[in-house]
């Protein structure tokens, strides 16, 4: 079960990463990070991670 908490935060960080990548809004970052699954499915269809945006995203903040 922690395992599942685990990844479940993780997921949550990352979409909230995206979030600020794309829209740099406290209000949208929150409001993703609480409905992440969601957001995520969003960032996903629209294409907002695709073409290694997925990757570079998270590298753009960690490097």
């Amino acid at each position: 079960m922690r395992n599942r908490s685990v990844l479940y935060f993780l997921l949550g960080l990352y979409t909230a990463i995206i979030s600020w990548y794309y829209y740099h809004s406290i209000i949208l970052l929150i409001i993703h990070w609480v409905f992440w699954p969601i957001s995520l499915l969003y960032f996903l269809l629209t294409g907002h991670l695709a073409h290694g945006q997925w990757l570079s995203i998270p590298k753009h903040f960690f490097n």
